[in-house]
C-alpha cells in the first residue's frame, strides 16, 4: 500500500493531463487547453451520457430450460431439485440478470453449461442486488442484510442440505466507482474532490476486499471455484479518443487494484474491461450488459472455466 500511495499522485496527474487532451465527449478538446480571444474560460463541456439500448426481446436458446432459481437472498432459499449442485453469482446487478427477463442473461445458461460440463444438474442461485462493496460488508441503516452475510449463510445451508457449490462469480465495486459521478457529478475534466474520492476508493478496495475472500474462502469448499470481473467503461463506443478519456483511464487503473485483490484472495480474473471495450454501445444500455452484453460474459465465463486447474472441476464430476 505504501508504493500505491507513491504512485497514485503520478496515476492522477496522469489523468488530469489526459483529460486536458480529450475527455469523456468522445475526444473533443478541453476548455482547460483552448481559450477565448479575450481570455476568459470556455464553460465546462457536458458531461457524456451513458449509452441506451433497448435490446429485442429474447426467443429460449436451443436445449436450454428456463427456470432456474434465482433469489435476492431476503427469502427463505427456494427448494431446489434433491441433489442439485448450485452454481452462485454475488455481488451487483452484473451478477443478477439482464433486461425483462434475467433468465436470459448468462447465468443461467452458464449453469446449464456447468450441467452438462460436469454431467450433474446445476441451477443458479443469485444473492446479487445494487450495491456497493460497502453494502456488501456491512449494508445501510434501515436496508437490508449485508449480502455477504446472507452469502456465507446460504453456503452454509446449501452444503449441509447436499447442495455441491461447483462455482461462484462475484462482481463488486462497480457501483463504488459509478458513485463519482452519480454522486459527485465527476466527469470530463477531474476536480481536486473527484480524484481525492478516487484515490480513497483505491486505497479502500484492498482492504475491504481481503475480508472479503478471508470469509468466503471460510465458508465454501476450498475446491469452488471463485470468478471475479473487472469493469468495463459504459462510455467506450469505440469513437476517436474513447481509450483515453478521463473514464477509460480511471476505469483501467481501478481495473488494476480489483485484478490485485482478486488474485490475491485466490480467485479467478474475468476481463470485462477488454471484451467490452469499443462495443458500449452495442454492449451495453446505461451500465449494464444487454442480451448481447451477456452473450459475451457468458463465453468469459466458459473460457475461465475450461482453464481451471484439475482440483477445481474434478471433485464435481459426475
Amino acid at each position: 500500500m505504501n508504493l500505491l500511495r507513491i504512485l497514485l499522485p503520478l496515476i492522477l496527474a496522469l489523468t488530469a493531463l489526459i483529460a486536458a487532451c480529450g475527455d469523456d465527449d468522445g475526444g473533443a478538446q478541453s476548455p482547460a487547453a483552448t481559450r477565448r480571444p479575450d481570455h476568459t474560460p470556455i464553460p465546462m463541456l457536458t458531461q457524456r451520457e451513458f449509452p441506451v439500448n433497448t435490446p429485442e426481446a429474447r426467443t429460449p436458446y436451443p436445449g436450454v430450460a428456463l427456470g432456474y432459481r434465482s433469489f435476492d437472498g431476503q427469502e427463505p432459499l427456494p427448494q431446489l431439485p434433491e441433489g442439485a449442485a448450485v452454481y452462485l453469482s454475488l455481488g451487483d446487478s452484473l451478477n443478477w440478470g439482464c433486461c425483462d427477463d434475467p433468465e436470459f442473461s448468462s447465468h443461467p445458461r452458464f449453469a446449464h453449461w456447468l450441467s452438462e460440463r460436469l454431467n450433474r444438474e446445476v441451477v443458479w442461485v443469485s444473492l446479487a442486488g445494487n450495491g456497493t462493496l460497502r453494502s456488501f460488508l456491512k449494508g445501510e441503516p434501515g436496508a437490508s442484510r449485508p449480502q455477504l452475510d446472507v452469502a456465507e449463510e446460504v453456503i452454509a445451508d446449501l452444503r449441509a442440505g447436499g447442495h455441491d457449490v461447483v462455482a461462484i462469480t462475484l462482481s463488486i465495486g462497480g457501483n463504488d466507482f459509478l458513485e463519482l459521478r452519480t454522486n459527485l457529478g465527476c466527469g470530463g475534466v477531474p476536480r481536486p474532490e473527484c480524484q481525492e474520492a478516487f484515490t480513497q476508493i483505491l486505497l479502500d478496495y484492498p482492504g475491504k476486499m481481503q475480508e472479503v475472500y478471508a470469509r468466503l474462502n471460510a465458508a465454501k469448499d476450498p475446491a469452488t471455484p471463485v470468478f471475479q470481473n473487472n469493469y468495463y467503461d459504459a462510455l467506450n463506443c469505440g469513437l476517436p479518443g474513447d481509450d483515453i478519456s478521463v473514464s477509460a483511464v480511471s476505469m483501467s487503473i481501478f481495473n488494476e487494484t480489483i485484478l490485485a485483490a482478486t488474485l490475491t484472495g485466490g480467485a479467478f480474473p474475468l476481463d470485462f474491461e477488454t471484451a467490452f471495450k469499443g462495443h458500449a454501445c452495442e454492449y451495453i444500455s446505461g451500465v449494464d450488459p444487454t442480451y448481447a452484453g451477456y452473450d459475451v460474459m457468458l463465453d468469459l465465463d466458459i473460457a475461465a472455466y475450461e482453464a481451471l486447474p484439475a482440483a477445481y472441476v474434478e471433485p464435481w464430476e459426475r
